[in-house]
């Protein structure tokens, strides 16, 4: 069952035990409905209104701050949750999910504290459990970390050894904000934090693939091994991690992987042109549907071709539409927009983009399951 679809169980069982909520109404109903559908803005809509006259209701806060979460406004939707969950401590779907945003936006004192809360409630629930423990290994690991902070960045890393790359971090990053914030036509506002880890735990704490050189998820996780006779891959990857970061910020959702990999491409530096000709000798194309979703479930041969197709397909974006036109592009995109819908204003379908990409390289698009 998908986590839009608890909602409304949710919803039904805290009304079914009358426990706080007002009784469930046409306005909750068409809330709920909206989120099982999908629809976050409509959800948004609903929920925003019942609060005016219902501002204790956790019904409604947590209808609110679920919709707020499927906008991509964690912060927003970690005070509408917690003053549910505060309201009605057996709310346990709107704890859960409270618990996950709170994690992923640094806050793992208030992710251990909702779950510790959770299991109190639910000692059988094994998911819960595994989730608590791996939050309290990374408050270990974290917990003898020092930290380097301004009003953009958190640097956190562990103790003299990685010092020295902290500090390097702290000039590559500052630089590199400014440059892709013009292109990108705007900065976050909120800080960005950035943690240092041994190459065991950051497997053992993210999960990544065994290629992975970084990770962002809704924080910069960086491994070091090798970072100190690599420096420029050390920038390289900094950078594309930075990228991604400040994309997530400034368009929380429906922004395609391809488009985020592609942009975190294009600014570390990455050779488009070199990614091209090895799409070329491979004459096949993935189709961009097809590289919607994040590729951390990909092999390395299959991470390679969708690294180089995203570069690729980024780079023609950014050269068709300009840096105003991908403002424009990811203001649509964090409104609410498909991908497909938010390119039709600069005059093109994406169907089109994706065949004048294979035409440019002289390949052919095939169907692929990854």
């Amino acid at each position: 069952m998908t986590l839009v679809r608890l909602a409304a169980v949710a919803l039904l069982a805290l009304v079914a035990s009358g426990a706080g909520a007002q009784p469930a109404d046409s306005t909750l109903e068409a809330g709920f409905a909206a989120l099982q559908r999908g629809d976050a803005d409509a959800a948004a809509r609903v929920f925003r209104g019942a609060l005016v006259d219902r501002p204790r209701d956790p019904a409604v806060l947590y209808g609110a701050g679920y919709a707020a979460y499927l906008q991509g406004r964690d912060e927003e939707a970690r005070d509408l949750l917690k003053r549910a969950v505060d309201l009605e401590p057996r709310l346990l779907q709107a704890a859960m999910l409270l618990g996950e945003i709170a994690s992923r936006i640094g806050d793992l004192d208030l992710a251990i504290k909702t779950y510790e809360h959770v299991l109190a409630l639910a000692p059988a629930n094994m998911a819960v459990r595994a989730r608590l423990e791996s939050w309290r290994s990374e408050a270990r690991v974290q917990s003898r970390f020092e930290a380097y902070k301004d009003d953009r960045f958190t640097i956190m890393f562990d103790g003299p050894a990685q010092q020295a790359l902290a500090a390097r971090a702290t000039t590559t990053l500052g630089a590199a904000f400014w440059r892709i914030s013009a292109t990108l036509g705007s900065s976050p506002a909120s800080p960005i934090n950035v943690i240092f880890y041994t190459q065991q735990q950051f497997r053992d704490i993210t999960g990544a693939p065994e290629w992975a050189a970084g990770g962002f998820d809704g924080q910069i996780r960086l491994p070091l091994a090798g970072a100190a006779t690599s420096l420029a891959d050390f920038d390289r990857v900094l950078i594309h991690e930075l990228t991604h970061a400040m994309v997530q910020k400034i368009a929380s959702r429906n922004v395609p992987a391809w488009l985020h990999e592609g942009l975190a491409l294009h600014f570390e530096g990455h050779d488009a042109a070199g990614a091209g000709r090895r799409l070329a000798r491979a004459r096949l194309m993935v189709p961009l549907r097809a590289l919607e979703e994040g590729f951390s479930r990909l092999d390395v041969k299959q991470a390679a071709v969708a690294y180089d197709e995203s570069a690729v397909a980024a780079d023609a974006l950014l050269a068709r539409i300009g840096p105003q036109g991908l403002a424009t592009l990811l203001a649509d995109l964090d409104g609410g927009e498909t991908i497909d819908h938010a390119v039709e204003r600069f005059g093109f379908t994406l169907a089109a983009f994706e065949a004048e990409l294979s035409a440019r390289l002289n390949i052919r698009s095939v169907s692929r399951r990854h």
